[in-house]
Parts: structure tokens; sequence; C-alpha cells
């Protein structure tokens, strides 16, 4: 039962485990964004963007 309080997501180790999961995420978005920019400015020095 005392470990319950520990291992309990409101716990040291869940907070720590939601902080890392957190700042992977924000982490991966913004490499996403980065290439996303990058392929842009790719295509569009190329000229291969979309006519709309």
């Amino acid at each position: 039962m005392d470990m319950w309080l520990v291992l309990y997501w409101t716990g040291p180790i869940g907070v720590g485990a939601f902080l890392v999961c957190l700042g992977a995420m924000i982490y991966l978005i913004s490499k996403a964004d980065e290439k996303s920019k990058h392929a842009k400015a790719f295509a569009q020095e190329k000229g291969l963007e979309k006519k709309k």
C-alpha cells in the first residue's frame, strides 16, 4: 500500500514520466514543424508548389 502513493500518477514517478512524455511530444512537434518549413521552402524554390 505504501508503494501505491509513489507509483500513482500524482506521485513523483508519475509526474516525472508525464513531464518526460510532454517534453518529448513538444520536441517532436517542433522538429516536424521545422521539417515542414524546409520542405515548403524547397518546393517553392524549385517551383514545385501546388497551384490553388
